[in-house]
């Protein structure tokens, strides 16, 4: 582990990948294609977080676990950027995952694969680490898929334990993992339209009834609800406001990892005490700055102060 001040935010990464990026000049299915170039990233969502949220100039500490045959491309990469690392090595590699980018088209294709598996001590020692952790950084984002063997409850339970150290828990997953982490109240969750649609159950044809499904999660005890409407911004939600936020306009060179940017930003909000209408201008700026940079990379400090004046936000009607 490296030895960092202390972490004001933490990340927890259950199912972390290489990502290998190729570009294409013009990808075509079904035919010889040869790459032009190519990107190596160290990704998976809670370490795409914890990339942000260093680019930011936010102490960030990271954790889960990670296959012991290719670690050290993780663990290069957080000694590089001072990022507190507190992952569990497992036996097996941590998986690549490949990003087919059409330059002509600007579309990219996604082939990932299912994951590492842990065993029961590795799982203990996880907890072990994260009530460790718990005891001194107070904000926790839990993202992204679950390896294989997983419970579905898992989520639930890393919740409950940091609830029970004062903590507040951004979540960020989805399908069952989303659906039973809820139960245990997180204080933000992150589902895009799709992952909200499984969540209710029902339909989201009108703009009021997202707004009720928001309305139902926080009546239910969530504090902050955001949903991701990829290029057209984001609803964020509290107790007492619904807004309706739009992202700058910026040439997108990458937009894997763009809900992570996000992320990143509404937790750094929270960490530097920022208002629910800051914290959305806050994180749309920053996952705009990110979607210009290729890759996962993060979009810097810089970048984002500039995007700022140029997000909307609409208040909606509660």
């Amino acid at each position: 582990m490296n030895k960092q001040k202390r972490a004001r935010i933490v990340t927890i990464t259950l199912n972390p990948a290489v990502d290998q990026t190729l570009y294409f000049t013009q990808f075509h299915v079904g035919q010889v294609n040869r790459v032009g170039r190519e990107r190596i990233d160290p990704a998976g969502k809670g370490i795409n977080v914890a990339k942000v949220i260093n680019s930011l100039g936010q102490d960030v500490a990271v954790s889960g676990f990670l296959g012991r045959e290719n670690a050290n491309i993780f663990e290069q990469f957080f000694q590089a950027q001072a990022i507190a690392n507190h992952f569990i090595k497992v036996n097996g590699a941590t998986r690549v995952n490949t990003k087919i980018v059409d330059e002509a088209s600007g579309q990219v294709s996604e082939i990932n694969f299912p994951g590492i598996h842990y065993g029961p001590s590795d799982l203990q020692e996880l907890k072990n680490i994260i009530k460790q952790l718990a005891e001194e950084s107070k904000l926790f984002v839990l993202s992204g898929s679950l390896p294989g063997g997983a419970p579905l409850d898992i989520f639930r339970e890393f919740t409950e334990i940091l609830k029970s150290y004062d903590c507040k828990v951004f979540l960020d997953t989805s399908g069952g993992a989303l659906t039973e982490g809820i139960k245990a109240k997180p204080y933000a969750i992150k589902p895009n339209l799709d992952e909200l649609k499984q969540l209710v159950g029902h339909s989201l044809d009108q703009e009021i009834d997202v707004l009720n499904a928001v309305e139902t999660l926080i009546s239910g005890g969530i504090t902050k609800v955001v949903i991701s409407l990829g290029e057209k911004g984001a609803l964020v939600a509290d107790g007492t406001q619904r807004l309706l936020v739009r992202p700058p306009n910026v040439k997108v060179s990458s937009t894997v990892g763009a809900g992570d940017a996000l992320v990143a930003g509404l937790v750094y909000g929270e960490a530097q005490g920022m208002s629910l209408t800051e914290q959305a201008r806050w994180a749309t700026a920053v996952a705009a700055a990110s979607v210009a940079q290729q890759g996962t990379q993060a979009g810097k400090l810089n970048d984002v102060e500039q995007l700022l004046p140029n997000v909307i936000i609409e208040e909606m009607r509660v």
